[in-house]
């Protein structure tokens, strides 16, 4: 359920305003929810179960999903905060630091690097530091979000195996066996289907 409702909210969170992501993202999730609520509920889900996992969504994962969004989203639209956004002037200064940091790391003695290429790897690293810094802060986004998503996971299976009383389980299963028990002719109280099948009319004995 979490997954498909960070991934609408992942679709729609570029287009959205900086003052109202945190609104927006709220009510992309509650219309997410309602719509797997709808298949839920005709495939026989119990609404107690529902109500801890819409808890776990609205309550728990999302506020913290929000607060990383919207810093994402700042990132992308700030190109990541990158001088004069990465631009070809700046990648040509970036590397040409490199370049001299190399070349200062190589001539100094205290630091063991005698190959002179080391400095032109600088100078590559440079020149590419800007998909290198926007590569780092997807990939931590993503990461996030899984890590989220795991969580969670973990969390509704622990409640649901471990911390069900045996009163709430009874009213679960009763609940989803309620209909098929009730459509069963003949069937009264606390009656098994077997008990009910096997009453039928008197055989009569044969005589000898």
């Amino acid at each position: 359920v979490l997954f498909a409702v960070l991934q609408e909210c992942e679709h729609q969170r570029r287009a959205l305003l900086p003052n109202q992501a945190a609104a927006r993202l709220q009510e992309i999730a509650r219309a997410k929810l309602a719509e797997i609520h709808e298949s839920y509920t005709e495939l026989g889900g119990t609404g107690a179960y529902w109500q801890q996992l819409e808890r776990e969504v609205m309550e728990t994962a999302l506020p913290q999903y929000i607060a990383e969004a919207v810093e994402q989203t700042r990132l992308e639209r700030d190109n990541y905060d990158l001088w004069r956004q990465g631009d070809p002037a700046a990648r040509a200064l970036f590397g040409l630091l490199g370049l001299i940091i190399g070349g200062l790391i190589i001539k100094a003695p205290f630091i063991p690097i005698f190959e002179d290429t080391f400095a032109f790897l600088l100078t590559a690293a440079g020149l590419l530091y800007p998909e290198v810094k926007k590569a780092y802060f997807d990939y931590r986004h993503s990461r996030r979000l899984n890590r989220l998503i795991t969580h969670a996971e973990k969390y509704q299976k622990n409640q649901r195996l471990h911390y069900v009383s045996e009163a709430r389980l009874r009213e679960e299963l009763e609940s989803v066996g309620g209909p098929a028990r009730a459509s069963m002719p003949g069937l009264h109280g606390n009656e098994k289907p077997a008990e009910a099948g096997s009453q039928g009319p008197p055989r009569s004995k044969s005589r000898g």
